[in-house]
């Protein structure tokens, strides 16, 4: 039998950085890991179509996605990619956008076409990162690098397929894998209560609500998560 495959989808304006910090939790639990590429297309449905190509029908999976990344894994679990064994929610929620936040992803995607385009500037890390991570210079560092790397076109791309994604609650009673939410006190972009609203709609999941972290588990409180990665792959081993 082959190895399990952790599949890994990043946030808006992130990349493979995002989870370096605990890629090793996979190796020690036997995991091969793959990671979504989530921009060069404009819906969930076409990065999940790309991602079908890329894995086996037959291969057991675990789902990891973080923001953007959660919706792509949900998308990914509900068109039946692999066999989900498991199912882990960072720094994310189920609902579909309101028609306010739809007006000023559009009005972002526009003014990205002005000028330079940066992704994620110092002036919004503050969105990003809590307090205390803010005065890491390295972290941010990497938040502005991933955002650059992403582009301006896949920006776009990515900002289309969030802003078009349906509402998820409906179904979330329908998981029946061990589920993984975690979320950062300070996250000013899924709030703890989008969480605890997942939480309460899936049977078999737990929540981990961490104090001084933002949007961004895997990079501000890598140990945390690795130790709690590490404790669902013994649950569903």
């Amino acid at each position: 039998m082959s190895q399990p495959l952790a599949i890994l989808a990043p946030g808006l304006l992130c990349d493979a950085r995002l989870f370096e910090p605990i890629l090793d939790v996979f190796q020690e639990h036997n995991y091969e890991t793959h990671l979504v590429t989530h921009h060069l297309d404009d819906s969930l449905e076409g990065i999940v179509a790309r991602l079908r190509d890329e894995v086996d029908n037959d291969r057991e999976v675990l789902l990891v996605g973080l923001s953007m990344g959660g919706y792509i894994v949900l998308e990914a679990f509900f068109s039946n990619i692999g066999i989900p064994k498991g199912l882990v929610l960072l720094n994310t929620n189920a609902r579909a956008d309101r028609d306010d936040q739809k007006e000023t992803r559009r009005r972002l995607m526009e003014q990205s076409t002005m000028g330079r385009f940066t992704g994620v500037t110092k002036k919004l890390a503050p969105m990003f990162l809590s307090e205390k991570n803010l005065k890491n210079k390295e972290l941010v560092d990497v938040i502005i690098g991933m955002g650059e790397a992403i582009g301006q076109e896949g920006y776009v791309r990515q900002q289309t397929a969030i802003m078009n994604r349906q509402d998820r609650r409906q179904d979330l009673p329908s998981i029946e894998v061990p589920t993984l939410i975690m979320v950062g006190e300070e996250d000013q972009i899924t709030p703890p209560k989008v969480a605890r609203e997942m939480h309460g709609l899936i049977p078999d999941s737990k929540l981990v609500e961490v104090p001084e972290c933002g949007h961004l588990v895997p990079l501000e409180v890598p140990e945390l998560c690795k130790a709690e990665l590490a404790n669902l792959m013994k649950k569903i081993a």
